[in-house]
């Protein structure tokens, strides 16, 4: 085999003269020109030789650091710190140890430290040499890239990842502990109306203030975009998280922004301790958010302890949300009810309320009550209304060939969900509908609750003015139970009001009761608009509001909600069942 000139020439190089004196000048060349520090040290710890990027980060010359020690550079402190990888070294180990190591011009760098033994040509320990490699710049690199994964960029709290790793270190030494979930009502308004700047510095606010006020803690994380979380470690005594939890929604009103400006804010508090039950120490967060889940559906501003009923309720709502998508694609076990709307004073049949219902194939008829907001939380009951409002058109469009001659258009009323409200393709859907349907646009009367016009009135306005430009009639839901604005009702391109049923089970109770129900239709005359009372269920119900001129009821006086094949009897009926005989 052939020799490498290159590794020929380092050997011949290397090897020298007699004296070894080109050898060695050689060898000083290469060592000098290397990047890692080498320095080599007697058993005394004293040195005796040193490259040159060993030189410059002692900042000596060879001559002025032959003798002295680290400590007598770099202090005494780093001696003792690097004297336990020393000695391995005199006992004959190789030992690489890495850290901060001062500079000689002050200052820190982080650097790996090789101490491995001389020998001299018999074999005995002679000294050490030290092989250093400054790492400072990937030290920091690596910590900006920590930082990024496991730290909120904005309030520098922890994020949800390393308040996990915290939670496991507790789970793995058997340790109890409590996290509490703070996560602020309202927050998504305060952003979009105030800005992203303005949100940031309330985050920051809030997260100084619980840093110092919210008591001892073992960790504080930002979790979400508007939640943080305290972990506090050990076993918690309920009445003193009970006052802690006093302390940090006082601490959450108090928020404010670097310039001192202000905006009310509450916190939805949840609170889960860990226990035997938890198999990960997710479990805890995930019960965290349970309650905190649980104390926003009772309005906000409050706080829940987590129980295992509330997760066994997150978990059937889990189940009937799959069940539901399901039963939106097949299209089978979703049927649409029709309830009878009546005119008061003939008793004639003016149209119907469309109204769906969802029979499960395993746990039968599941109440609206049930699925219905299940499907607004989840943005299901888009897809929901629109199937409905295809139905119902489809269905009314059927009927009215089947009315009595010469008697008026039957109507059909749909209701029209909170995120229909806002869906921005809300218009082509009911174009679309109309035209697939053939149902005209005055037999459809669109039902919308005052609550959800009034969360966003100017642009529900501007939705209702173009749904009533199609010939689409419109009818505000549940009327006196919202937070209706009369400075807004008359705004309205409405056609009808619908009485709520608990006021007209209220009529009987006394006078008062009546004079509400006597006032809404006096203000719907007054505006224009048509009243539809509903929850009718006796005689008695239907003769008082006929005497106060209602113009149209619903209710079980009348008849139920029923399947379309049961409504189509009544469609064309000379007769009706509540009818009195003439």
């Amino acid at each position: 085999m052939k020799p490498d000139p290159h590794l020929a020439s380092l050997a011949s190089a290397l090897s020298g003269t007699v004296s070894g004196a080109p050898a060695l000048d050689t060898l000083r060349q290469l060592l000098d020109v290397m990047p890692a520090m080498v320095g080599l040290l007697d058993t005394q710890r004293r040195h005796l030789y040193a490259n040159q990027a060993y030189l410059d980060y002692m900042g000596r010359t060879l001559d002025s650091l032959i003798g002295t020690t680290v400590g007598d550079i770099l202090g005494p402190e780093t001696l003792r710190n690097n004297s336990a990888a020393v000695e391995r070294a005199l006992d004959g180990e190789t030992v690489q140890v890495e850290g901060w190591l001062p500079r000689s011009g002050g200052g820190n760098d982080y650097v790996t430290r090789v101490h491995a033994p001389y020998r001299d040509p018999d074999g005995s320990i002679a000294g050490y040499f030290v092989i250093m490699q400054n790492m400072t710049e990937r030290r920091r690199t690596q910590d900006d890239l920590f930082r990024l994964a496991y730290y909120d960029p904005v309030t520098g709290l922890a994020n949800r990842l390393l308040l996990v790793k915290h939670m496991a270190d507790f789970h793995a030494m058997g340790e109890p502990f409590t996290v509490v979930i703070v996560d602020f009502d309202r927050f998504v308004d305060v952003r979009t109306s105030l800005g992203q700047g303005f949100a940031n510095e309330i985050l920051t606010d809030v997260a100084t203030r619980l840093s110092v006020r919210a008591g001892s803690v073992d960790l504080i994380a930002r979790i979400s975009d508007h939640a943080f979380a305290l972990l506090i470690g050990g076993t918690q005594d309920p009445l003193a998280v009970e006052e802690r939890l006093s302390t940090i929604a006082s601490l959450v009103r108090s928020a404010k922004t670097a310039s001192g400006a202000s905006v009310f804010l509450s916190a939805s508090i949840g609170v889960a301790a860990s226990c035997d039950t938890h198999t990960r120490p997710e479990d805890v967060l995930r019960d965290a958010e349970i309650a905190t889940g649980r104390a926003r559906e009772q309005g906000g501003g409050r706080h829940a302890w987590f129980d295992p009923a509330m997760h066994a309720r997150v978990v059937e709502q889990v189940r009937l949300e799959h069940d539901l998508r399901r039963a939106l694609e097949r299209g089978e076990e979703l049927w649409v009810a029709y309830q009878p709307i009546v005119e008061m004073v003939t008793g004639g049949l003016a149209g119907f309320e469309a109204l769906v219902r969802w029979n499960h194939p395993e746990r039968g008829n599941i109440p609206p009550g049930v699925f219905i907001p299940i499907a607004e939380s989840t943005g299901l009951i888009v897809t929901l209304g629109a199937w409905v409002l295809r139905e119902a058109c489809r269905q009314i469009a059927e009927w009215q060939d089947k009315r009595l001659p010469g008697s008026a258009n039957l109507f059909m009323s749909v209701n029209l969900s909170t995120r229909q409200l806002n869906d921005p393709d809300m218009v082509a859907l009911v174009r679309e509908v109309l035209r697939e349907t053939g149902a005209e646009p005055s037999w459809i009367k669109l039902e919308i609750t005052e609550s959800a016009v009034m969360e966003k009135a100017e642009q529900s306005i501007r939705l209702l003015q173009t749904l009533r430009g199609l010939g689409i009639k419109m009818s505000i839901d549940d009327f006196g139970t919202g937070y209706s604005s009369l400075s807004y009702l008359h705004k309205l391109p409405i056609d009808s009001l619908k009485v709520d049923r608990s006021f007209v089970m209220a009529m009987h109770q006394s006078e008062e009761n009546r004079a509400i129900v006597r006032i809404i239709m006096d203000l719907a005359r007054l505006l224009g608009f048509d009243v539809i009372a509903e929850g009718i269920e006796t005689s008695a119900d239907a003769n008082l509001l006929r005497a106060l001129a209602c113009d149209y009821g619903q209710g079980y006086h009348f008849a139920r909600p029923m399947p379309a094949a049961d409504a189509d009897r009544l469609v064309g009926a000379e007769h009706l069942p509540w009818q009195v005989p003439r």
